[in-house]
């Protein structure tokens, strides 16, 4: 008995190998010898196509009730009460034919499940992937799916899809990166920064988005960029900006405001380039270019110093030589502890 058992669960799984078209050559040669058997078979072979396709039915329409499919699978298969009980071994048989159609819901269950989630994920294209830069950390370069190319600045992440699908090419930036973007007319390159969303066609220009802070600033560099505001609360003419190179868009975190302006920076892309210019200049507004430029920090040690004008062009020099031509043009003294410089007056010490 335990053998006939086994040699009939074997047929079941093969069948239902067959209808869920996953079985071999030799393994349907044996279903269509099982087949060729009886009417009985072929007519079992034909209830669990209909009760697979019922199930995919219900997959497609999102609305699967597994409790519903299994009381419906027993009420096929399963006598009444009554004549179970008048009938004890035809109980029995239809009990195991309830495990055999059992079985077969199983792997339909499985093999839907799995065709269910691919489906979905075709639908959901939004698998992003994620660049982040660390502390004092640039990454000077990074190539985007289209061709488009990026650079981060310390403390900032880029999310971007593998792959742009659809009719725009669409970023999230948090921190500060410059994007030369490679035109595509057809296809619009959108960067979500916070409360600001930037579109373009095909240009270069800076961001600087930080969370927490009071702005969130684009300055063009090529080509044309349009700004908008996210809050829906402002009038159309407040809620965006066209900038052209050498100007800069401004979204004011407390107001919502958005102002366009000329960029008065030449040092704005600093952090990336290490090319700095100062045109009679104070030293704090110096310092300042300089902390963001390298990740250092420095400080000058009385008041007085922080409105000495400078004016030097420092290209990609190490910040030891930038200090010390400020030191000497000024004759002050510079020191360093833990990552620290401190410009202070030789005048107060004599």
């Amino acid at each position: 008995m335990k053998k006939k058992e086994n040699i009939e669960k074997f047929d079941w799984e093969l069948l239902a190998k067959q209808v869920s078209d996953e079985s071999n050559s030799q393994e349907k040669l044996k279903v269509k010898d099982w087949l060729s058997q009886s009417d009985n078979n072929r007519k079992k072979l034909e209830q669990t196509k209909k009760m697979l396709n019922k199930i995919d039915t219900y997959y497609q329409a999102k609305k699967f009730n597994t409790n519903l499919a299994w009381i419906n699978v027993h009420a096929q298969i399963s006598p009444s009460k009554e004549k179970s009980i008048q009938h004890k071994k035809k109980r029995k048989e239809a009990i195991a034919q309830f495990y055999k159609y059992a079985a077969i819901v199983v792997v339909a269950l499985l093999l839907g499940s799995i065709g269910y989630l691919i489906g979905f994920r075709n639908q959901n294209p939004a698998v992003y992937n994620e660049i982040i830069s660390a502390e004092n950390q640039v990454l000077k370069e990074y190539v985007l799916p289209d061709g488009s190319v990026v650079a981060l600045n310390s403390n900032s992440k880029l999310l971007f899809p593998r792959k742009f699908k659809g009719n725009i090419r669409e970023v999230t930036i948090i921190g500060e990166a410059f994007f030369d973007v490679k035109p595509n007319p057809e296809k619009p390159f959108l960067i979500n920064a916070g409360d600001a969303q930037i579109k373009v066609l095909g240009t270069s220009f800076n961001v600087c988005a930080y969370p927490g802070t009071e702005t969130i600033e684009v300055t063009v560099k090529t080509g044309k960029v349009q700004v908008i505001s996210k809050h829906t609360d402002l009038i159309t003419e407040n809620r965006e900006v066209f900038l052209t190179p050498g100007e800069k868009g401004t979204l004011f975190s407390e107001n919502h405001l958005l102002e366009k302006s000329v960029n008065t920076d030449p040092n704005f892309l600093a952090w990336k380039t290490h090319d700095l210019i100062f045109n009679e200049v104070p030293l704090i507004e110096v310092v300042r270019s300089l902390e963001k430029a390298y990740h250092i920090e420095i400080d000058l040690k009385e008041p007085e110093l922080n409105d000495l004008l400078y004016e030097g062009h420092f290209d990609q020099k190490p910040i030891d030589f930038v200090l010390d031509v400020i030191r000497l043009t000024f004759n002050l003294d510079l020191s360093v502890d833990n990552e620290l410089y401190t410009l202070s007056s030789r005048t107060n010490k004599q």
